[in-house]
């Protein structure tokens, strides 16, 4: 959800008209006081400083709707999402017929990796707000989102690249023609059972992202009917190009032509910043990072490019802060972990670097060629753990045959077509 999104609902009522509202409560006038300081600070999106007021404010009354909303959107925007569940849950409760805490709520679990829950949250937004343009925006931007992570995850391996090339090759085709054989939330939970390699997983992820690209384009043509939102069109314009079409250029086109109607949008400059490094322009798409770093220090979209290139460039120490913050505000992101861990094991913290390869590899991340297996061999010499490191050499080697093996195979097959 844009980061002013939650800010400009409750500013329609204005300040004074919501703490009338609410009704009679102990300490009141202490309470409309913290809250009203609260909300200041969270307009001028100063959300650390937000926090302790908008605790206090909520000890004075638990159960209040706009303490509970407000400080959950700010421990979100501080990359708290665990702690934010709480507030954000409450405040869905205490009024079922507000769109914007589960919208809230939607955000949080996706970033901690709740992915089925995260869909049912937005789709009960939507059914809240009887589909507003905004509950269809933030749907549309997660399943786009979603679309992005699952084929990032699915390039780590060989039958995963082939996954991803025939998700490619559908999304081309018009809308008509794709259908969503399950629910997404159901789906979720199967790719969540069933980790990859394998290919029962290679196929819930296919048919996985195939529904959210069929729902971010029901949702766009919804928008494109009832929304008189320029910059919200051109947006997701942008992320459909970027996501689904593979034409990061156009929506380059799109994201400026947003910007131009929002700017200093800190989601519109990390979306051109992730279409400027698509199309290779690389000092651009780091300056777009930065900018939207600038106004919004935990856009992930930003956060990854700065990493992609300061790793892609090797310089490692520069990726470090990236992908530090990175790991923190997505603990499930398992490519996160995987690339933290190698930038660690480049720049000699052996020790850290094991914390977060380990875990990723014995998790099942994939590693065909056994080269992550290696690093981790590696690591543990570095840190006198000789056995083990023998152990990860030795699957380090078979994965490397039976790669190479697999490879011959294939050329073999070719050959004798």
């Amino acid at each position: 959800m844009p980061i002013g999104t939650g800010i400009r609902i409750i500013a329609v009522l204005g300040v004074s008209a919501f703490l009338a509202a609410r009704g009679q409560a102990p300490n009141e006038n202490q309470f409309q006081a913290l809250l009203k300081q609260g909300f200041a600070l969270h307009q001028q999106a100063q959300f650390s400083e937000a926090i302790p007021v908008l605790e206090h404010a909520r000890r004075l009354e638990p159960n209040d709707y706009f303490a509970n909303l407000l400080l959950g959107i700010d421990l979100l925007r501080t990359g708290k999402a665990n702690e934010a569940l709480a507030c954000l849950e409450l405040a869905a409760r205490v009024k079922p017929g507000e769109e914007t805490p589960e919208d809230y709520l939607g955000e949080a679990q996706a970033s901690l990796g709740q992915y089925a829950q995260a869909a049912e949250a937005y789709h009960q937004a939507m059914q809240r707000s009887h589909n507003s343009g905004e509950s269809l925006e933030t749907w549309a931007g997660f399943a786009l989102e979603r679309f992005r992570q699952i084929g990032e995850s699915l390039r780590a391996s060989e039958a995963g690249v082939a996954t991803v090339r025939r998700l490619q090759e559908t999304a081309t085709k018009p809308s008509t023609m794709i259908t969503c054989p399950e629910p997404i939330p159901a789906l979720e939970r199967k790719l969540a059972a069933d980790p990859p390699p394998t290919d029962a997983h290679m196929q819930t992820a296919y048919r996985l992202s195939i529904c959210y690209a069929v729902e971010a384009g029901n949702a766009a043509q919804l928008l494109q009917a009832n929304n008189n939102n320029e910059a919200t069109l051109h947006r997701l314009r942008g992320d459909m190009l970027l996501r689904l079409k593979q034409d990061p250029a156009s929506a380059e086109e799109e994201y400026r032509k947003a910007i131009a109607l929002h700017p200093g949008d800190p989601a519109l400059l990390a979306r051109l910043g992730e279409a400027q490094l698509a199309t290779g322009d690389t000092e651009a798409a780091k300056q777009s990072a930065h900018a939207a770093l600038a106004i919004d220090p935990h856009r992930p979209e930003a956060l990854r490019t700065l990493a992609f290139l300061a790793m892609s460039n090797r310089d490692y120490d520069q990726a470090l802060p990236w992908l530090r913050q990175l790991a923190a505000e997505s603990p499930d992101d398992r490519k996160v972990q995987v690339e933290l861990g190698r930038a660690l094991a480049q720049t000699g913290e052996s020790a850290e670097a094991l914390r977060y390869l380990a875990p990723a590899l014995d998790a099942g991340y994939p590693d065909e060629k056994g080269a992550l297996h290696a690093l981790e061999a590696r690591v543990l010499r570095d840190l006198g753990r000789e056995e083990e490191a023998a152990k990860a050499s030795a699957e380090a080697r078979r994965l490397s045959d039976a790669f190479q093996s697999r490879s011959k195979d294939n050329g073999k097959e070719d050959a004798d077509k």
